[in-house]
C-alpha cells in the first residue's frame, strides 16, 4: 500500500466483539416469564405467518433463535462463535420480523440458504477512509480483514475514493467495486469473483428451476353466469367467469408468474417453462440467476387453504285467504283466515336486497339499524327483544352462540328445514364451488320446407340444454396477510323450475305447439326460475356469515265443490270452498369459514367431521332397531 494512497484503515472484527452483557447466572429457555401469554402461533412459514411477542432481558442470542426456530417451524443455525446477549421487547410481531430484529440487537446478519433453513452470522465490519487509492488495493484489504477468499484480474484497476464507518465487509465490497463498473460473482464454496458488468453477457448459465407449489391456472376451472359480478368499483354489469357445474377447458397456458419473472431477466437471458414437469429453464448471468432464486424462494411458498363449513337453509313463508263452505270428513264448516309463518333471525343487519317479510331480533350492537326494531331482551342475542319487519334481502354476521340458537330456533320452526351441508377445503385466492341438484335435457323443434311445399318437424336436443337446477354456491376466499381474518366473495344461487306441467309435460316444463295443418307437432321447453346474490365480506376465521335473499314465489288456486250444485251461478258458493294461496320459499345461507393453520388442523377437521357422521349413524340406527342395533357378523 503506497503512502500516496493516504490509507487509514481501522477495522473491527466483528466476530470478536459482542453487544450487551451477559447473564450473571445461567437462564433457562424462554418461558411465561419471558414471552407474554399473548403470543400467537398461526402455522408455519410455508403454512402462513407466525405472529410473537418476546419481552427478555440479557438473554443468550442462540436461546431466543431457538425459541423463534420453535414457533415458526424453521431451522435457524447460529455461527459456533456467537456468544451475545440480547435485550428485546416485542408485541404480536411476524416471525421474520422478529428474527431479523433478534439478529440486529446482537449486530448479526440473518442469511437465509433455504426456505426453511436460516443461518445467523457476525460479519466482520470495516471502517476506512482511501483517497485516490487503486480498487486491486482496496480489494485487498478488505478481503484480509474478512478473510474471504477473493479472485480478480488484471483488467480489474482504476482508482477510487470512499470513507465507510462500521459498515460489513460484503457491503463495502460491493460498494467499492461498483464505482468502476465491475461486479461481485460468488461462485461454488464462498470463493468471490471480480469481473466486469459487460464480461458477464458472454457468462451465461442455464439452470433448471423445480416449481413446488406455483403452477398455472386449471386447464378445467368452475364457472358461474352472473349478470353481476364485483370488481374494484363495486358490482357491475358482465359476466363471472368462475363457478358453474360446467367446466371450461382453457387454451394455452395461461401463468400469470411467466412475465413478471421476464421482467427480472438481463437483455440477454431467456426463460422457458416446461409445462409437464412445471420446471422453469433459465439462461442468463450469475447475478440475474441469484435474483431469480430470490423472487421463487419468496412466492413459491404453500398456500394456505381456508375449510368453509355451508348450511342451505330452506324456509316457506305462506299467507293464505279461504272462504267458502268446506264439506269434509267431518261436515260442513265455514271459514274466512289470515295466515303468516315468520322466521327470526338474530344477526347483524346488512342492508339492500330482495327478501320481504323476515322478522330480525336486533342484536344491540353492529351494522345498520332499522326503525322497526326495538331494543331490549336477554337471552344470547341481547338488546333484542321487540322484532320489527325488514323488507330487504339480509346478510349479517353471528358468533358461535349465535349460530348454535339459530339453528335452534330453525330445527323447530317446522317450516324451516336444512336441505343441504357441505363442508369444502379451499386454497387461498382460488375460486371453489358447491352444486346440488340436477341437471335435466330437453329438446327443440325445427319446421322446414320441403321441395313439394310442404313443412317437415325434426325434434333435436336445444343448443342451451341441459340446464342445472337447485343450489350452488361460488367462494373466493382471501385470507389477509399477517391477521386471522378472510375476505369472502360469496354468489350463492337458486336454480328451479316453474313450468305449469300437465297435458304430458314433465315438471317445471310448459307445452308449446310448434308448425301448422299436418306438420303441427309439440314441444316440451324448460322455464327456469333463478335468484342469486353477490356479496364481499370481510369474517374472523370461525365467525359465520348469513345471506338471504334467494327467494321462489308459487302461487296456486284450489277449489272444492259438490258436483252439479257447486256450478249453479250466485248459489253455488254454498257448495263450493275455494283456497288462494302464496307460497314464498326462500334460502338462507351460512357460511363458516376456517383458516387452516398447518396440516394437523386439516387432520383435526377430517376427523370431527368423521365423528359427526358416526354420531348421526348410530343415532339412525337406534331410531331405527332399538337400543340394540345388530352389528356385521352377529346373530
Amino acid at each position: 500500500m503506497t503512502r500516496a494512497n493516504k490509507l487509514l484503515a481501522a477495522f473491527a472484527a466483528g466476530a470478536l466483539l459482542f453487544a450487551g452483557v451477559a447473564a450473571s447466572q445461567e437462564q433457562g429457555p424462554i418461558g411465561a416469564q419471558d414471552t407474554p401469554p399473548s403470543a400467537q402461533r398461526g402455522g408455519s412459514r410455508t403454512g402462513g405467518p407466525v405472529k410473537l411477542s418476546i419481552a427478555v432481558q440479557d438473554r443468550k442470542l442462540r436461546t431466543v433463535m431457538e425459541y423463534i426456530a420453535g414457533q415458526a417451524g424453521v431451522n435457524i443455525v447460529v455461527d459456533d462463535a456467537i456468544d451475545v446477549s440480547i435485550s428485546l421487547e416485542l408485541n404480536d410481531v411476524e416471525w421474520r420480523q422478529a428474527l431479523d430484529l433478534a439478529a440486529e440487537k446482537g449486530g448479526c446478519i440473518v442469511i437465509e440458504r433455504a426456505p426453511n433453513l436460516f443461518k445467523i452470522e457476525k460479519p466482520v465490519t470495516v471502517t476506512f477512509s482511501f483517497e485516490s487509492a487503486e480498487l486491486s488495493e482496496v480489494i485487498n484489504v478488505i478481503s484480509k480483514l474478512a478473510g474471504a477468499n477473493v479472485v480478480f484480474d488484471a483488467e480489474v484497476q482504476g482508482t477510487i475514493t470512499m470513507r465507510l464507518k462500521d459498515i460489513p465487509w460484503r457491503d463495502a465490497l460491493n460498494t467499492a467495486v461498483k464505482q468502476l463498473g465491475y461486479v461481485v460473482v460468488e461462485e461454488d464454496r464462498g470463493i468471490l469473483r471480480i469481473v466486469h458488468s459487460t464480461r458477464l453477457k458472454a457468462e451465461l448459465e442455464t439452470r433448471s428451476y423445480q416449481l413446488r407449489y406455483l403452477s398455472p391456472s386449471s386447464y378445467y376451472t368452475p364457472r358461474i353466469q352472473s349478470q353481476f359480478f364485483i370488481g374494484s368499483g363495486g358490482a357491475t354489469q358482465g359476466t363471472r367467469d368462475a363457478g358453474d357445474v360446467k367446466l371450461a377447458k382453457s387454451e394455452g397456458v395461461d401463468f400469470d408468474l411467466l412475465p413478471a419473472l421476464r421482467k427480472a431477466l438481463s437483455a440477454d437471458g431467456t426463460l422457458d417453462y416446461v409445462a409437464s414437469k412445471n420446471v422453469l429453464i433459465v439462461t442468463d448471468t450469475p447475478i440475474a440467476h441469484a435474483a431469480m432464486e430470490r423472487m421463487l424462494r419468496a412466492m413459491d411458498i404453500e398456500p394456505r387453504q381456508v375449510f368453509v363449513d355451508v348450511k342451505f337453509i330452506s324456509t316457506v313463508n305462506t299467507d293464505v285467504f279461504d272462504f267458502g263452505m268446506d264439506y269434509g270428513q267431518t261436515g260442513p264448516s265455514a271459514s274466512i283466515s289470515m295466515g303468516a309463518v315468520p322466521i327470526s333471525l338474530p344477526f347483524v343487519l346488512g342492508d339492500g336486497g330482495f327478501e320481504d317479510g323476515i322478522i330480525v331480533t336486533n342484536p344491540g350492537t353492529g351494522g345498520p339499524q332499522s326503525p322497526n326494531v326495538q331494543g331490549g331482551g336477554s337471552g344470547p342475542f341481547p338488546g333484542g327483544a321487540s322484532p320489527g319487519t325488514i323488507p330487504d334481502t339480509l346478510y349479517g354476521m353471528l358468533d358461535f352462540t349465535g349460530v348454535q340458537a339459530t339453528l335452534r330456533l330453525l330445527k323447530s320452526d317446522i317450516k324451516a328445514k336444512i336441505v343441504q351441508a357441505p363442508r369444502i377445503i379451499a386454497l387461498d385466492r382460488q375460486p371453489a364451488t358447491i352444486f346440488v341438484g340436477e341437471e335435466i335435457r330437453y329438446a327443440e323443434a325445427r319446421s322446414e320446407q320441403g321441395q313439394a311445399g310442404g313443412l317437415s318437424l325434426t325434434v333435436e336436443e336445444a343448443r342451451n340444454s341441459p340446464v342445472n337446477t337447485g343450489f350452488q354456491l361460488l367462494m373466493i376466499p382471501q385470507i389477509v396477510p399477517g391477521s386471522d381474518k378472510i375476505m369472502l366473495e360469496v354468489m350463492p344461487k337458486q336454480q328451479a323450475l316453474t313450468g305449469s306441467g300437465g297435458d304430458g309435460a314433465p315438471p317445471g316444463f310448459d307445452i308449446f305447439t310448434v308448425g301448422a295443418n299436418d306438420a303441427e307437432g309439440r314441444v316440451a321447453l324448460p322455464r327456469i326460475q333463478s335468484g342469486e346474490v353477490m356479496t364481499r365480506m370481510m369474517l374472523d376465521s370461525g365467525q359465520t356469515a348469513v345471506i338471504g335473499g334467494l327467494s321462489t314465489d308459487t302461487e296456486s288456486e284450489l277449489v272444492r265443490k259438490v258436483p252439479f250444485l257447486g256450478d249453479i251461478p250466485i248459489a253455488g258458493w254454498l257448495f263450493k270452498f275455494t283456497s288462494n294461496s302464496k307460497d314464498r320459499r326462500s334460502l338462507i345461507v351460512l357460511i363458516t369459514p376456517h383458516i387452516i393453520a398447518s396440516p394437523e388442523d386439516t387432520q383435526n377437521w377430517l376427523e370431527e367431521e368423521l365423528t359427526q357422521r358416526r354420531d348421526i349413524l348410530e343415532k339412525e340406527l337406534k331410531d331405527v332397531f332399538g337400543e340394540n342395533p345388530p352389528v356385521e357378523g352377529g346373530e
